[in-house]
Formats: structure tokens, C-alpha cells, sequence
């Protein structure tokens, strides 16, 4: 079994990513809101996008095919919309979750990150303090 590291680029044992994830810290019937609470499924996905371990949640739902409740940030009817579909790879920024199998980012804010780090000099210019 591997032990659980704060980076988020190191990938967590499927066993062990249920403990890290920030969901058990909250009450689970957050994430089982009512059918046609939007405002619950918002809550439960704030949560979620903050979590360390949203891919392999999210890749966990959709290879068992969870029916039910928030997985990963994304509620009972997205992941329905998403069957057919390529599992999610990771964001080459955050490395969380990118559901666009064409896209290397997932989101706008990863992705000009990500391009600025590509931009920036990996070392400061010889003189520079």
C-alpha cells in the first residue's frame, strides 16, 4: 500500500483515496441532494472541486457506473451524459480531471497557467538578484 503524498501529481491507490478525499471531512448526505436541488448538487461540487483526490473519485464513479449521488465533481445526471465517453485524463497544470479527451487543460485558468510556466525562463538570467 503507498503512502498518501500532498502533491497532487503522485497518483493515490484506489483504496486509499476515499481517506484523502475532502468529503469525508463533511456530512456524506451532502452529496446525495434531493433529485432537482440544484443548489445542493452546487454545494456538493464546491466541495469537490477543491479535493485533492477528484480524478481518482471521478474515474472510481465512472468505471463502476455509479448511479447515484456527486462523484467527483460531477452529479448523477452529468456522469449519465458523459456514458460512451473516454475515462478523464489529468490536467497537465492541477492535475485534476480534464473530461475532453482533445483538451490537455480543465480549465482556462489551468491552461494560461500552465502556458505562462511554458513561457517562463526556468532560470533567472545570469546578473538578475
Amino acid at each position: 500500500m503507498s503512502t498518501l503524498s500532498n502533491k497532487p501529481s503522485t497518483p493515490v491507490e484506489l483504496s486509499d483515496w476515499r481517506d484523502a478525499g475532502l468529503c469525508a471531512q463533511v456530512d456524506p448526505d451532502l452529496f446525495f441532494p434531493d433529485p432537482g436541488d440544484r443548489a445542493a448538487v452546487i454545494r456538493a461540487k464546491s466541495v469537490c472541486a477543491a479535493c485533492p483526490v477528484r480524478f481518482e473519485c471521478l474515474t472510481d464513479a465512472l468505471t463502476r457506473n455509479e448511479r447515484f449521488g456527486v462523484w467527483g465533481g460531477l452529479s448523477e445526471r452529468d456522469r449519465r451524459n458523459r456514458r460512451g465517453k473516454p475515462l478523464p485524463h489529468r490536467c497537465r497544470h492541477c492535475h485534476g480531471p480534464v473530461l475532453e479527451p482533445e483538451h490537455w487543460y480543465c480549465s482556462l485558468a489551468c491552461r494560461k497557467a500552465g502556458q505562462a510556466e511554458q513561457t517562463a525562463p526556468p532560470f533567472p538570467a545570469k546578473g538578475a538578484a
